[in-house]
């Protein structure tokens, strides 16, 4: 297995060895679970890479590279197409080998459970049985093949001669997997990932020669489609020409920023971001971007060009900053004391202050326009303004002589910080460990430990709903449920024994604005 250039791809890859190496160990819910996460990981890359491929299959029939590269897209488009048939039959074998294998660890209809911490299934399945016809030889011989035939793709030969589908960890140990000297080198490559390996990890294993198939696909194809496309381009370098429609506005204005790469050429597919925002691409190559001027003072916008060099044929990225000043017309001034924006759900609103009325702060007059559910004065020219939406908040402001409409974005309140269980826990025990099993049944619920240094004060979240998985003493397999207390968990909590362990995840809040906040967070107990 060759480690690939991606850093997130050779974060899986190492993760996967480090699990391996520790089989020798129980099989506990902890490893289980963590060969679960890298299956997902290694799915999720996947997808990716498939709606990647996809996209850029497409790419070849674009009415503008067809009009100016149909000779070079009729020698390279059968190439990739031809790539995507050999990856799609390899990916769909190994979808039949997993799905096999979760019903030989004891699966009786689609989708259903199966022993996941099953030692012998992978090794029956992938190596027990006459020699050539064992489900570990057959991976090893289309892994093999799928290579061969991928380098008999016309000008693709030496693109497929650095991949690796077939080759072991160099952390692999042979007396682990009892490898002996009579197997052939098949025999030896399929010891060496399903001797007594738990089928969840052989799962996991699957996946990975799926995602090794995918990036190979990925490789080829974008290297095709840039044998098409690279000469669109005679352009040296590139830079990022951003711009405002203005350097000053009023409060209530349209902001345009325009963006694109040097000579807005779009053949070479720019991406771009305003602020983490995505930007649609005009027909010349150029990215519009229309924002309302909300709150008085000086900003500025990031702009963020990605695009694929024909010169070098590698992703790039340039960025540039486009600043303006927001003004407000002579007389009236709002300013949002706090922040430059609201948030929706603020226990005690979000406080504004207004100055410069003709007739003194007395003759003010706010008014809500859109986005607002109430405005209530605090103290002469202050107020506070409540939100329960996302979107855009609106105010009318009057003094009698000068009328002014201000336009302030509206944000979500922060994520909580963390979760913790509570009943006769505190924050800090409440967050995982061992316990034991009648203390933990004593336990209510969840509640969120509050954002730190936040400008706000007496933020209150609320508890929607959660995952509770059980497994160990008193369980067969992992039993999951879905709760917003521990109430609704009872009749698997009163199951709960010396042994047993208990995952808390998914867990889902509600802020005073009905707003959901999802924690990637766990908490984990083993029950004593």
């Amino acid at each position: 297995m060759a480690l690939p250039k991606e850093p997130r791809q050779k974060m899986i890859n190492i993760m996967y060895l480090v699990l391996t190496a520790i089989l020798a160990l129980n099989v506990s819910s902890e490893i289980l679970n963590a060969f679960k996460t890298i299956d997902e990981g290694f799915k999720n890359s996947n997808l990716s890479s498939q709606i990647h491929n996809e996209t850029v299959l497409k790419s070849f029939q674009d009415s503008a590279i067809m009009a100016k590269f149909a000779d070079k897209v009729a020698i390279w488009e059968p190439q990739a197409k031809k790539v995507k048939d050999l990856s799609d039959d390899a990916y769909a074998f190994i979808d039949m080998l997993k799905s096999d294998l979760k019903k030989e660890s004891g699966q009786k209809v689609p989708n259903g459970e199966f022993k996941e911490d099953d030692l012998e299934a992978s090794t029956r399945m992938f190596l027990n049985g006459k020699e050539g016809q064992t489900k570990g030889e057959q991976l090893y011989a289309m892994l093999t093949k799928y290579k061969a035939n991928l380098a008999k793709i016309d000008s693709l030969e030496q693109k497929v001669s650095s991949f690796d589908f077939t080759t072991l960890p160099t952390s692999y140990n042979n007396d682990n997997a009892k490898v002996t000297a009579g197997m052939n080198p098949a025999q030896k490559w399929a010891n060496g990932y399903f001797h007594m390996t738990p089928t969840v990890a052989s799962l996991a294993i699957l996946s990975k020669f799926q995602n090794d198939i995918r990036n190979s696909q990925t490789t080829l194809i974008d290297y095709c489609f840039a044998k098409v496309s690279s000469v669109s381009l005679p352009i040296t370098d590139f830079g990022v020409i951003a711009s405002a429609n203005a350097t000053v506005v009023m409060s209530g204005d349209e902001v345009e920023i325009t963006a694109g790469l040097g000579g807005f050429n779009k053949d070479s597919k720019p991406i771009i971001t305003i602020d983490g925002a995505s930007v649609p691409i005009g027909p010349n190559g150029n990215g519009v971007y229309k924002m309302l001027a909300s709150t008085p003072g000086e900003y500025t916008k990031h702009v963020v060009a990605t695009f694929l060099n024909p010169n070098t044929n590698k992703q790039e990225t340039k960025t540039a900053d486009v600043k303006f000043k927001v003004g407000i017309p002579t007389g009236l001034n709002v300013s949002a004391d706090a922040t430059r924006f609201f948030y929706a759900g603020a226990p005690n609103g979000n406080p504004i202050s207004i100055s410069g009325a003709a007739g003194g702060a007395g003759s003010i007059q706010v008014t809500a326009v859109s986005g607002v559910t109430d405005v209530q004065k605090t103290g002469n020219g202050t107020y506070n303004v409540y939100c329960n939406a996302l979107g855009t908040a609106v105010l009318k402001v009057t003094d009698g002589k000068s009328t002014t409409t201000v336009n302030i974005p509206v944000k979500k309140l922060p994520d909580p910080q963390s979760a913790y269980v509570f009943g006769t826990l505190d924050a800090n025990s409440g967050q995982g460990g061992s316990i034991g099993f009648s203390e933990f049944k004593l336990q209510s619920g969840l509640k969120a430990v509050l954002p730190e240094d936040f400008v706000f004060k007496g933020i209150e979240y609320k508890v929607k709903s959660f995952i509770m998985q059980f497994s160990g003493k008193g369980f067969t397999g992992t039993e999951s449920i879905t709760v917003g207390s521990f109430g609704g968990a009872s009749a698997l909590l009163n199951r709960c024994a010396q042994g047993s362990q208990v995952l808390i995840s998914d867990i889902v809040f509600v802020d005073g604005a009905n707003i959901e906040h999802k924690l990637k967070s766990k908490i984990s107990y083993n029950l004593k």
